[in-house]
């Protein structure tokens, strides 16, 4: 019998484009639930019915499943979810951000050192051209990385891009603006990233070595293949939230002047972001 995976809050995109994926992995998608934060009522049953799904459930305890992917744009929901699945002995893979707050992300990253099923985040961690270029051993001076939308829920993605591409091990990050749009983080290995999240930027990065200067722009619709498969079929990589961590730290940076930060200081209750207010921002795809 293959692993039954449930799709949980349906705001975006990602559900309708996860669901045909997962089939061809072989899986089966055998639930739905969607709390309507952004979706009309309704919306889940009809989703069930397009994509032959079986089940729409109204709670978590009510979900036929092993693994669940909790998709919605309230991040701070998220965690609550995933702690509530974790809890009750289920597999969950978080859409990015995993968390908002500091303490949140540690608490998910404890629980997968604990033996907890817990991993997600962006899907650039996955992003094969990056893990290629790592897997060459160059060492990196510079790396740019950039991206468009909101600084946190699309900014994750471009430090997770510069993660793929230096491995874990960023160590503190300094605010070049107000907005904590742009900012410059230090990673254990010498290497220094410059972050820039602005409005009609494709996700890109450049890097560049002592010898050379290399620069990736990768297909955003082939990203999702790789971090389904390496967190629902392969080995999934080691939960990270080092993204997060970091583009908190850029915000308190932000707010005290452009000083650095070292992530580790961040009070377990720091959260610059609204995640409620995000939400009923959001404008779902049609």
């Amino acid at each position: 019998m293959p692993p039954r995976i449930g799709l949980v809050e349906l705001d975006t995109s990602h559900p309708a484009a996860f669901v045909p994926l997962l089939r061809e992995l072989g899986l089966e998608v055998s639930a739905v639930l969607d709390s309507g934060a952004v979706r009309p009522p309704g919306y889940a049953a009809e989703f069930a019915e397009r994509h032959g799904i079986a089940v729409v459930a109204n709670e978590l305890d009510e979900l036929p499943v092993d693994a669940a992917l909790l998709l919605g744009c309230d991040w701070d929901q998220r965690y609550e979810q995933a702690c509530t699945l974790l809890d009750a002995g289920l597999a969950v893979v978080l859409d990015k951000p995993i968390a908002g707050r500091a303490g949140d992300l540690r608490d998910l990253a404890a629980r997968a050192e604990a033996g907890q099923s817990v991993g997600g985040g962006s899907s650039f961690r996955c992003l094969p051209d990056a893990l290629a270029w790592r897997a060459r051993g160059e060492v990196a001076a510079l790396v740019l990385v950039g991206c468009a939308g909101h600084p946190f829920y699309y900014g994750v993605h471009a430090v997770s891009f510069a993660e793929a591409l230096l491995g874990p091990g960023f160590i503190a990050a300094r605010a070049l603006d107000e907005s904590s749009r742009r900012g410059l983080l230090r990673h254990a290995s010498g290497a220094e990233v410059l972050v820039d999240v602005q409005e009609g930027y494709p996700y890109f990065a450049t890097v560049a070595t002592s010898t050379s200067v290399e620069h990736l722009r990768p297909d955003p619709g082939q990203l999702y293949r790789p971090f389904l498969t390496a967190h629902l079929v392969g080995v999934a990589p080691k939960l990270s939230v080092e993204p997060e961590l970091m583009l908190l730290a850029l915000a308190r940076s932000a707010a005290t002047g452009g000083d650095w930060v070292d992530p580790a200081s961040l009070p377990d209750s720091f959260s610059p972001w609204d995640a409620a207010a995000y939400t009923a921002a959001y404008t779902p795809p049609a």
